[in-house]
């Protein structure tokens, strides 16, 4: 009885930092933002600025957010398979669309 108090403890304190580390919408597209100046190799400022400002819209466009309170799963309507994974303040690739 003790061993299973312990493991829904543990279990409610992971879902409580989950919750209040799900990353945002906005989190995501500075996310992406970055994720593709670095892909691109940006070497101007006004590179580094276009491509941050085309990525935003593409996010805009594209991105789909499925908010499930402890993590959140984004995926691309435009790339097929593109999934990214949000959660504790980090996004992690599940399908690069390739």
């Amino acid at each position: 009885m003790k061993g299973i108090m312990i493991v829904i403890v543990i279990a409610l304190i992971v879902g409580l930092i989950g919750f209040s580390t799900n990353p945002g919408y906005e989190d995501y597209k500075d996310w992406y933002k970055s994720k593709t100046a670095q892909a691109v190799e940006a070497s101007t400022e006004i590179g580094k600025s276009v491509v941050g400002m085309v990525s935003g819209l593409v996010a805009d466009a594209s991105i789909v957010r499925e908010d499930y309170k402890i993590y959140s799963i984004y995926t691309s309507e435009a790339v097929d398979n593109y999934r990214v994974l949000g959660i504790f303040n980090n996004f992690l690739v599940l399908d690069n669309g390739q």
